[in-house]
């Protein structure tokens, strides 16, 4: 797919136009045939071009999805001092502009986007110690610390309602976790919510008794 890329990249659409209407010229017909046959080279390769494009951005967002290309990009706007950010899977289902490396998803913006591979970033992981203490115990991931770590940021985001449904907080507290935590061992929509509610609870019931007073 690379060498077709490369190869349609080399043809001319103005060299075809141009040949177009050498053929053009030389042929007696009417003015539309002409015209069609002056297009007909330039369009050819426009189109190809658009195909393949499209091809190479679905196998992309294949890779992503595969855990085979990792992404990359800094938060609007950029400073100096910036460090890249890793943008989350999910983050690919919103609205991307692949000519400028930006891509913006549920509020979130991410511009200068780049894609490495997972050989790359563990080479730059292995260039300084890497703790691999296992960090929870054998068995099912626990995931009360990232609960926990979405309810506050909610809070302090003010996107928890006291005076709402505590049920109503269960989506928000997934949509954080699919952007804040990627690579969760359990996919934030398999949550149950039973879990959701007994970790958060403790909290929301703080708040209601807070707002009251």
């Amino acid at each position: 797919m690379k060498e077709r890329w490369e190869k349609l990249q080399k043809s001319s659409a103005i060299g075809a136009l141009e040949d177009g209407m050498t053929k053009a010229s030389a042929m007696e017909a009417d003015a539309v045939t002409k015209i069609q046959m002056l297009l007909e080279g330039p369009q050819k390769i426009l189109e190809a071009r658009n195909t393949l494009r499209q091809n190479l951005q679905e196998n992309i967002l294949k890779y992503i999805a595969g855990s085979h290309l990792h992404a990359f990009g800094f938060e609007p706007p950029r400073r100096v001092a910036s460090t890249p950010v890793a943008i989350p899977k999910a983050a690919w289902s919103g609205r991307c502009n692949w000519d400028e490396g930006k891509l913006s998803y549920r509020g979130m913006e991410f511009i200068e986007v780049r894609l490495t591979t997972n050989r790359i970033r563990n080479e730059i992981l292995e260039r300084g110690h890497v703790d691999s203490t296992p960090t929870r115990a054998p068995g099912r991931p626990s995931v009360k610390p990232d609960i926990e770590a979405a309810f506050h940021a909610l809070n302090k985001a003010r996107e928890i309602d006291p005076t709402a449904s505590q049920m109503s907080h269960y989506p928000k507290v997934r949509r954080w976790l699919e952007l804040h935590r990627p690579d969760l061992d359990v996919p934030p929509a398999q949550i149950n919510s039973e879990t959701i509610r007994r970790i958060i609870s403790p909290f929301f019931n703080e708040l209601k008794k807070t707002k009251k007073q």
